[in-house]
């Protein structure tokens, strides 16, 4: 009888303890869900719109933004306009008035020789009755030569994979801003890169070589040297505006060239400006040059991807990197040392951005409408376990919804977030408008709150976006539009941001990045004005 008991009790006591358990799993999987939903958002969350001014402080609904002259905000009107003599072409000589022998030679003197292969092939290509014997070495030759093409239409697969809406066609194709003075530079269709500064001033930089512009980089540091990526390679100009002449100058040029790196779709300075880090959709390696050395140094991972964009994060520790395929990459920069992540349906990594503070990952796919983020505070990428759970968590949600019987939202083309992790703007391909949220960085990792739709003319189209890094009254979205208008839309408030990003250095070539300025604190907007007028 005693034994029956103790067996009795003990069986209550087991299955106590599982019904506890239970309950514990039950409020474990609630509570996690409640926080996902509670995280995510979609445009349905905007109330009905209405116009607004941008001044109008009592404003707490979503607004349709009017239009702000640039003068009110102190900025120059730019307005880019193609012309007949603004195509470089007009400069030189055109190849059509060659003959076959003279433009092979021609691409032998000016780029190298397999340029002159291709050229040669192209021409036994338009030409099929000319084949000879000389054909079949020719193809052996290119198929097993280092310098890599496209799969397909030059503008169909660039405007596919780019994340500038309506890339072919667009008059701006890329923008970005200098990170310590307020310089912008501009990409227009016909591969020229304009450059202003507050007053205004405009220098225009154009080559021969230097066509299709993919992607831009202000070098951080410095006075103004600026990346392109084209099809060739890199081209890093040097920028003097200066107060005795009117236009500035544009004294050198360093070229990053290799035969196997063509059609630079990414570039990424460090936050010393000494090393920059690019990725190209015909290939498969990332590239990591030296600027002062003007050395370089390969980044393989074992994959049979190409590579689409990268991007390094604000505090040095971390490269982001996606391919052409399902597959994306978190570098660490200590090693080196890469954590891979796959998408599940067959989707590839449209747009991504870092968080100010390097703590959460934005990043959206090309065949759906969900902005996913990765917190590093809760992965454990990079500390060593190799069967942990890669999550990445959804919280917002922009599918398309009929709003003023127009239609928003759907796939993503291009997102970014200031510098203060308090707004984001998104682009979509399929829609003329433009979505900002009202984001905080929380322990639910990120909250976003609708916030306002900008929408755009008859006949123009959100081409390029991105947010002016040194804006002192919050955050100044600059939009190029797609008939070569550039917008500012300033979000003024009193805020600081809340992580203030360490400098790290890398020894990746051996050399030592404890210098003086990364035991520097993060710079004030005092000291960014003085730099910004010494520069200047």
């Amino acid at each position: 009888m005693t034994v029956l008991l103790a067996c009795c009790a003990s069986c209550i006591r087991i299955n106590a303890s599982i019904l506890i358990c239970g309950f514990n799993v039950l409020y474990l999987l609630t509570s996690r869900t409640e926080n996902i939903q509670f995280n995510m958002c979609s445009l349905r969350d905007f109330p009905e719109l209405r116009d607004c001014s941008l001044t109008d402080k009592n404003v707490s609904m979503a607004l349709v933004i009017k239009r702000v002259k640039p003068e009110a905000i102190d900025y120059p009107n730019i307005v880019i306009q193609l012309k007949g003599d603004q195509n470089p072409e007009s400069l030189f000589l055109p190849t059509s008035r060659l003959t076959t022998l003279q433009q092979i030679l021609s691409k032998f003197a000016e780029e190298n020789f397999w340029t002159a292969c291709d050229e040669l092939a192209k021409y036994f290509k338009r030409n099929p009755s000319n084949l000879s014997v000389l054909m079949y070495p020719l193809g052996v030759m290119m198929r097993f030569s280092p310098r890599a093409s496209l799969k397909g239409s030059e503008n169909l697969v660039l405007t596919d994979i780019s994340r500038t809406k309506l890339w072919s066609s667009s008059v701006v194709r890329c923008i970005a801003w200098h990170p310590q003075v307020t310089k912008l530079a501009i990409v227009s269709s016909h591969d020229i890169v304009y450059v202003y500064n507050r007053k205004g001033s405009e220098a225009k930089i154009k080559r021969k070589s230097q066509n299709a512009i993919l992607s831009l980089a202000w070098r951080p540091l410095s006075v103004g040297t600026l990346a392109v990526g084209c099809e060739k390679g890199i081209f890093i100009w040097t920028i003097e505006f200066s107060n005795i002449h009117v236009r500035p100058t544009v004294n050198n040029v360093c070229k990053f060239v290799r035969d196997d790196h063509r059609y630079i779709t990414g570039l990424s300075w460090n936050k010393m400006g000494d090393l920059l880090i690019s990725s190209a959709v015909t290939s498969k390696t990332m590239y990591i040059w030296n600027y002062p050395l003007e050395t370089c140094v390969p980044l393989r991972s074992i994959s049979s991807d190409t590579l689409n964009f990268v991007h390094w994060s604000p505090d040095n520790t971390k490269v982001f990197s996606c391919s052409t395929s399902e597959t994306f990459r978190i570098w660490s920069t200590d090693n080196w040392t890469s954590d891979k992540w796959s998408l599940n349906n067959r989707s590839r990594v449209q747009c991504a951005c870092w968080s100010p503070c390097s703590l959460v990952l934005l990043f959206a796919t090309d065949s759906c409408s969900i902005i996913n983020a990765i917190d590093f505070r809760k992965s454990d990428v990079f500390n060593g376990s190799t069967n942990y759970k890669k999550v990445a968590w959804p919280i917002v949600d922009i599918k398309s919804e009929c709003i003023n019987d127009k239609v928003i939202g759907g796939t993503l083309s291009d997102m970014c977030w200031d510098q203060n992790a308090q707004r984001l703007a998104i682009t979509f391909k399929n829609s003329g408008s433009l979505v900002v949220f009202q984001t905080a960085i929380s322990e639910a990792v990120v909250d976003c709150i609708p916030f306002c739709i900008i929408q755009g003319r008859l006949d123009e189209e959100p081409s390029a976006i991105a947010f002016q890094p040194t804006y002192e009254k919050g955050s100044l979205l600059t939009i190029g539009w797609s008939n070569g208008n550039i917008e500012y839309v300033p979000f003024e408030y009193i805020t600081k941001p809340k992580h203030e990003p360490e400098i790290f250095g890398t020894n990746l070539f051996g050399i030592s990045n404890d210098r003086s300025i990364s035991g520097l604190p993060s710079m004030s907007t005092t000291t960014n004005a003085l730099i910004e007028y010494l520069l200047n």
